[in-house]
């Protein structure tokens, strides 16, 4: 249960015993349980005809005939196959297989899906037939093999008893596909209609034993027989129908790959939604962007030109250099061997020499040799359209931006703010446009000015917004103006700081959390009338509880409000534990000197206008505090703001500052992918500790 009124719901299922078509029908059955709840009434489920111990009783007995004659088909059908993988990658394999893996998502629009569609029905065939013959040109061409195997999902549910039964049916068919180059596609179409149809009906057999069958060796490098996939999503589908609440899926953190490439497609409003879940120990970012929009433009010339020979599609467009050229010169990010795209390349008709790789239009190098944080990315070209190369570069940028916590782009001819919101923006199509802590940017509809504090004092180190229930996750800070001297953005990877903080220290950040104290004391700071813009302390009062902010009433005019926040989280998307708080700029340790002298003397520890205590009220000393201001400094990076430069940092990995300056100084920020305090999770030695109560 989470803060009034967010709920969250986990269903910790293990696949062996529920798939996803069983996903829906608990969806469906915990609805319609929760109404009759609702309503007071005695629940109406009808009893299940069978039990799934009654499907593996006839599995294993009760189609023995039927088994025999599976295992003769599959025998014939997989003669002769290899077993090999059947494409080349850019990391070479490591065994035991990894499952590491990511993903990369896709739309094709309506117009598209709907000629696919058409296509279909005129070839006597189904859109799942379309869509993998396609899958199989592109790995023919790619991989230069006339015959291969790529797998696909069966329901396993070919008897109407088994539709409303929660259990584990799924079952992978290996399909083989054989090019001959003067076959038309709708040749290679009607041979994968037939493969299809005949693998369906006999697609009860294990898959386990239809890999023995096919006699191919066993490597731990590499999944059995299949290593590419292709999944038509059509299986039924029930939303959550709960009374008086909305409910969405959240998506899960991290993708798990079982085979090298899989492909899945989900019908949706007319349009195909597309997600390449692929092994990123193997594939780089750019390589899978690079194949997911070859094959999207295969699609369209096979709508245009069913008739035409296997030869003459033309996937020869994949020898257009990359957005992202090889990355084996950073460290943490998925090296491309160099010539991969050109062996990828040799696709026109299987033949003919590829010719020279242009210079791609930017260059990816380490801003410290050796470091891995932050990454540069400069354009090599002045010509390059940086809102276009940005859009098409998403997935990629992304993925560096996961691995590097900061990205530093130079060179890409940004000069105005415009420019900036612009590039941005097609980084991250929402970027947040209502952050009331900065100032708005004149002339941007969602940018800021920076922070407006004193030129002549740092601020201090920390990640955006991280002592509220909603921040930021991706911040963007543009040069406009660099200053003449000074007015440098520190940067710090804070997965580094959490590591230098010595362990018993980390351990109380960890189990304590952060209690962030504010005062609002009429003339010594703003009031609580106009922080709230009302004069309602009832309003007020309504406002902190709904976000789980505790408070108190000083007095009339005094009011005090204490939230509790975690100082090390879980990251969402990477998993990794990040030092993520803004102990710097609240504890009275960093003020400067006279200024905390003189807050002390006038309002005492106990009304200061802010402050930051442990979570279970202790004090955190000085001497901490100093520690930790001397571990952000030995993990700070500085470089001189060039103009026009831009630095991107996931504020859950990356903290800032703002060195002292003199001079004219402009710098814009943006900001998006906002995250919710409730939706985060905090590492598992936080729960170590149960003696350090609840948020008040």
């Amino acid at each position: 249960r989470a803060p009034q009124p967010r709920h969250m719901l986990l269903l910790a299922l293990h696949h062996i015993v529920a798939d996803g078509w069983s996903i829906g029908l608990l969806v469906r059955d915990f609805s319609a349980l929760y109404r009759d709840f609702c309503a007071g009434v005695t629940p109406t489920l009808p009893a299940p005809g069978l039990q799934y111990i009654d499907y593996a009783a006839w599995q294993q007995h009760g189609r023995q005939d039927a088994r025999a004659a599976d295992e003769q088909f599959w025998r014939q059908a997989l003669d002769g196959v290899s077993g090999l993988p059947a494409l080349p990658t850019d990391m070479a394999r490591q065994a035991p297989w990894s499952g590491t893996g990511a993903r990369l998502s896709l739309q094709l629009g309506a117009p598209l899906t709907g000629r696919l569609e058409g296509l279909a029905q005129r070839s006597d065939s189904t859109l799942f037939m379309l869509l993998l013959t396609s899958f199989q040109l592109l790995v023919h061409r790619l991989s230069g093999q006339d015959d291969l195997l790529i797998g696909t999902d069966v329901a396993g549910r070919e008897h109407q008893a088994l539709e409303d039964m929660v259990g584990f049916f799924v079952n992978v068919l290996p399909l083989r596909s054989r090019a001959i180059a003067e076959a038309s596609f709708a040749d290679l179409l009607e041979a994968t209609r037939a493969s299809v149809l005949d693998a369906f009906a006999h697609q009860a057999l294990p898959f386990e034993r239809i890999a023995e069958l096919a006699g191919v060796k066993r490597d731990r490098r590499w999944n059995p027989l299949v290593q590419l996939l292709f999944v038509l999503q059509n299986m039924p589908t029930h939303p959550f129908d709960l009374p008086q609440l909305q409910v969405r899926r959240l998506p899960a953190r991290h993708a798990h790959a079982k085979f090298d490439i899989a492909l899945f497609v989900t019908p949706e409003q007319g349009t195909l939604q597309v997600e390449w879940v692929y092994a990123s120990s193997l594939f780089g970012a750019a390589t899978m962007q690079h194949i997911a929009q070859a094959w999207s433009r295969l699609l369209e010339q096979v709508v245009a030109h069913p008739d035409w020979p296997l030869s003459r599609f033309d996937i020869d467009s994949l020898k257009e250099p990359l957005a992202m050229p090889s990355t084996a010169a950073v460290p943490t990010a998925p090296a491309v061997v160099p010539g991969k795209l050109d062996k990828l390349s040799k696709l026109k008709g299987l033949s003919g020499s590829v010719p020279k790789t242009p210079v791609p239009p930017v260059r990816m190098t380490p801003l410290r040799p050796g470091s891995e944080f932050p990454l540069l990315i400069e354009a090599t070209s002045t010509d390059i359209d940086t809102a276009a190369w940005a859009r098409e570069n998403q997935p990629l940028i992304a993925e560096l931006l996961q691995r590097h916590g900061g990205v530093l782009f130079r060179r890409f001819g940004l000069d105005t703010p415009q420019d900036f919101e612009r590039f941005a923006e097609a980084i991250e199509p929402e970027l947040y446009g209502n952050y009331g802590d900065l100032p708005k940017k004149e002339g941007g509809k969602k940018t800021y000015r920076s922070t407006p504090y004193p030129e002549q004092q740092m601020i201090l180190y920390h990640n955006e917004s991280a002592h509220i229930e909603r921040w930021p996750r991706k911040q963007w800070f543009f040069c406009e103006l660099p200053s003449p001297v000074g007015g440098a953005t520190p940067i710090v990877d804070c997965r580094e700081m959490l590591q230098r903080l010595p362990a018993a220290l980390r351990r109380e950040f960890e189990q304590k959390q952060l209690r962030y104290v504010r005062t609002f004391t009429p003339r010594l700071d703003v009031s609580w009338q106009s922080f709230f813009q009302t004069d309602d302390r009832a309003v007020v009062e309504a406002r902190l509880d709904a976000a789980g902010t505790g408070y108190r009433w000083l007095d009339d005019d005094t009011l005090q409000t204490s939230t509790r926040c975690p100082a090390v989280i879980v990251h969402p998307v990477t998993g990794a534990e990040v030092f993520f708080n803004q102990v710097q700029l609240h504890h009275p340790y960093c003020l400067e000197p006279e200024v905390r002298r003189d807050l002390l003397s006038m309002v005492g520890p106990d009304r200061l206008p802010r402050n930051v205590l442990f979570g279970d009220g202790s004090v955190i000393s000085d001497a901490t505090m100093e520690l930790i201001g001397q571990l952000y400094e030995q993990c700070a990076v500085r470089f001189d703001w060039q103009q026009g430069d831009v630095v991107m940092l996931d504020n859950m990995l990356a903290a800032h500052a703002r060195d002292p300056y003199q001079g004219p100084r402009k710098i814009v920020v943006a900001m998006g992918a906002m995250v919710e305090r409730a939706d985060v999770s905090v590492p598992a030695t936080a729960f170590s500790d149960t003696s350090t109560g609840a948020a008040s």
